[in-house]
């Protein structure tokens, strides 16, 4: 449904539209950028580059990290285009953003800079933030498309060659995902695009996700959940944003990382604590055992973890005795109807104006017909003695609570709920129980998300906060802020 709204610009929602971020579209900064350097005898020198760069970046309001990812970025394009250059001879910048009539009322464009040679070659560029991906054994849509674009530019004089080249602004990587004639690229278009093409805009079907922040109807959507309140905030935000239990958790880390790592993307380092990578490695487990519907046994592990390419011996060790003290707990039996495992849930709150992103680790329903939320955790740490404790140290708590609160029922509008929260230890495994029709239950967890929501929800700056976690920060490389790692002390085993 996103992209049959995308593909008819005209359609807007009649009682809502979303409001854009304060950021600058990041891409484009560095596009335009990049381009600007083209012919200017001043970037033949170091000094001369860093010149122009300092003088184009100071026009735009950007956050210390973006500004430092940004001028890698447009330094790796440039490199990039050098290298290009040096194989195919001198480049001319054609056009930019091209849009070529596909019948009646129908616009085919592609975001990209568009280049040509004097011998005839024409060449597309797409900018990923990160890296440019491995190419496969066949086009994919973006390049069969981009491809069908450029054969058809005017004027096409003496067109012999199109390519279509990857840049990936991370670390200045590249692929050549079409190199053929325009007579290649239009018959790749009708065999490969154009099928996909009328699905989309064919679409009727809407799947929420985190794409629905970017979306014209998500105001107005009946896919999404209607969660209004549910973070508790009296004003909209900024902007029309989405938000996770995740999200709030990193942000109260660190600001700056959250800006960097989940809002904008940016090319990140694998430096997740030890915890970290354990509690995502047993999630994943578990959710493959779960899948068969059958209830875990040392059998079923013993599969799981066999056929799991991401484990290594030490790992597959550890991980083993979280799962397998899982056991005893599980709640799967003939009995309970399984809604799913890692089961998404969106809605949308429309006093904040936000789409609440929700993944609970299983939804099902009791013998005696009871909705059940239920939430994994791992610890090597004490675990909590009771639901209270529990409570104050797990947001993702009070957050799916807040979800029946907010007047989530699950598919089968269920009166009678609870949320469960199992920890696991190397040792043990415990499950907190939770009545969701406890109206002081409700309040609380309310009060909680209120809270710990409201310095995400009303920030503007996102300024760094250094501190140890810095040592483990997967975006560090951006952040001028950052603790140097001679500063950061090594910190004990952690909650997942």
């Amino acid at each position: 449904m996103h992209g049959a709204l995308k593909a008819r610009p005209k359609v807007q929602s009649a009682d809502w539209s979303p409001r854009g971020s304060n950021q600058p579209f990041l891409l484009g900064l560095i596009r335009d950028v990049a381009l600007g350097v083209h012919g200017n005898p001043k970037a033949d020198t170091w000094e001369g580059l860093n010149e122009i760069l300092n003088e184009a970046l100071s026009r735009y309001s950007l956050h210390p990290g973006m500004k430092l990812y940004a001028r890698t970025a447009i330094e790796n394009y440039l490199d990039c285009h050098d290298v290009i250059q040096q194989e195919l001879g001198p480049l001319q910048l054609k056009t930019c953003d091209p849009a070529v009539p596909m019948g009646p009322n129908n616009l085919l464009t592609v975001w990209a800079p568009v280049y040509e040679t004097t011998s005839g070659i024409r060449e597309v560029r797409r900018l990923r933030v990160r890296s440019a991906r491995p190419v496969g054994a066949k086009p994919d849509p973006w390049t069969v498309v981009a491809a069908m674009v450029a054969s058809q530019v005017r004027p096409l004089g003496s067109l012999q060659k199109i390519r279509i080249v990857e840049v990936g602004l991370g670390d200045g990587s590249a692929a050549i995902t079409f190199d053929g004639t325009p007579l290649e690229a239009q018959s790749n278009y009708e065999a490969l695009a154009v099928p996909k093409i009328r699905d989309i805009i064919n679409a009727t079907a809407a799947s929420p996700g985190l794409s629905c922040k970017e979306c014209k109807i998500t105001g107005s959507c009946n896919s999404l959940l209607k969660l209004n309140g549910f973070l508790g905030q009296s004003n909209p935000g900024p902007c029309t944003r989405s938000v996770s239990a995740r999200d709030i958790e990193v942000y109260e880390t660190c600001p700056a990382q959250w800006l960097l790592s989940r809002s904008s993307f940016l090319p990140a380092e694998n430096t997740a604590k030890h915890a970290s990578t354990r509690g995502i490695s047993v999630h994943r487990l578990l959710a493959a055992c779960h899948s068969s519907a059958g209830r875990c046994t040392p059998e079923s592990f013993e599969g799981v973890i066999t056929d799991d390419p991401h484990l290594d011996g030490d790992e597959d060790f550890e991980v083993r005795k979280y799962i397998q003290n899982h056991a005893e707990n599980c709640p799967i039996t003939d009995a309970i109807k399984v809604i799913g495992s890692e089961v998404p849930i969106y809605g949308y709150d429309e006093h904040s104006d936000v789409v609440i992103a929700s993944k609970p680790d299983m939804v099902y329903i009791d013998r005696d017909e009871t909705l059940v939320i239920r939430e994994t955790k791992t610890t090597s740490l004490k675990i909590p003695n009771d639901e209270a404790e529990a409570f104050d140290k797990y947001l993702a708590v009070s957050w799916l609570i807040n979800l029946f609160a907010s007047g989530y029922r699950g598919p089968f509008h269920s009166d009678s709920a609870r949320f469960e929260l199992e920890i696991i230890s190397p040792t043990e495994s415990r499950v907190f129980s939770w009545d969701l029709n406890d109206q002081g239950l409700l309040r609380m967890a309310q009060k909680e998300v209120r809270i710990r929501a409201r310095g995400w929800h009303n920030d503007t700056t996102w300024a760094a906060q250094p501190a140890k976690h810095c040592g483990w920060c997967p975006v560090r490389k951006w952040c001028p802020d950052a603790m140097s790692p001679q500063d950061v002390v090594p910190e004990g085993d952690d909650l997942d």
